[in-house]
């Protein structure tokens, strides 16, 4: 069995590494493992899923033939390139960022140059609530090999096709929906909050929606969003070069940036110890200017 190292060892990493770490050697390197804030929350994880840290990506590529790079859509290129010198053609670089078809295709293009397997993965659920039995599609020179890899351990893939960048156009197309959604959803409870109507606005939609799931994914969607929102700032930007690649007409999805982005500049990640809060009502407080008991 190989062994796997993660680039980046955030909650995605984290809930994944859980699952795995029982059945094979799991690595990881954080380059945030030493920061004052941050590192102490990236300790505490690899302890938990007994995964171990190392000091440099070329440590990484040292001890696994499978490394996985789970850090933001805006620097998977980046962390690509800077892999280049460390792996071999023995490796398969597999790519879960939320990034666009573009960027795939550029990645397996720099890791062509070394003859190195890629994997274009697009994660479609909650990792936190499937761990690393969470759907995931496949594209790209090595889906295949790492579909028969991850059916040993009982994760959940589908390949789509050995070309880069199908697995993550299904993943923008269906973020143009499903992160709109949640920026829509934030924009009606700040109104509803000003006329202390948040109850009956959400007992509403509920009835329409279905009230029960409709709570628990409002409230799963905000207050992730709080944590995660400079991160899907770089998303959306992706989803909008997808869009503009093909001409399709992108009004909301640059308007859910834009809120994304309003989001991230109240640092609510730091507001809330980097950790989602329970209710999506404290966000909604915060993003209102009122204060939160906690």
């Amino acid at each position: 069995m190989n062994n796997l190292g993660f680039i980046g060892f955030g909650e995605a990493s984290f809930h994944i590494a859980r699952g795995l770490s029982s059945n094979i050697d799991v690595y990881a390197f954080d380059i945030n493992a030493t920061h004052k804030d941050l590192g102490p929350i990236i300790g505490e994880r690899a302890e938990q899923a007994n995964v171990k840290l190392l000091p440099s990506l070329e440590e990484l590529a040292q001890s696994c033939t499978i490394i996985l790079s789970a850090t933001s859509a805006k620097i998977a290129l980046k962390i690509a390139q800077d892999c280049l010198p460390y792996i071999q053609p023995d490796h398969t670089y597999v790519d879960m960022n939320a990034a666009s078809p573009m960027v795939k295709e550029e990645i397996e293009k720099i890791l062509s140059e070394k003859n190195v397997s890629f994997v274009d993965v697009a994660v479609m659920g909650s990792v936190p609530a499937y761990g690393h039995k969470v759907p995931m599609l496949l594209s790209g020179s090595g889906a295949s090999e790492f579909f028969t890899f991850g059916k040993a351990l009982n994760m959940d893939f589908k390949v789509i096709s050995d070309q880069p960048g199908g697995s993550s156009a299904i993943k923008m197309v269906r973020s143009i929906f499903m992160k709109g959604f949640t920026m829509l959803a934030i924009e009606t409870l700040q109104a509803g909050i000003k006329y202390d109507i948040v109850d009956e606005i959400m007992e509403s939609i509920g009835h329409t929606i279905d009230a029960t799931e409709f709570k628990k994914l409002a409230n799963n969607l905000i207050t992730r969003t709080a944590i995660h929102s400079e991160r899907r700032v770089a998303e959306m930007e992706e989803v909008l070069s997808t869009l503009e690649r093909f001409q399709v007409d992108s009004t909301l999805s640059n308007a859910t940036k834009e809120k994304l982005k309003q989001i991230s500049e109240q640092h609510l990640a730091a507001y809330f110890d980097y950790r989602p809060p329970d209710d999506l009502m404290e966000v909604i407080k915060v993003l209102d200017g009122m204060e939160v008991s906690t």
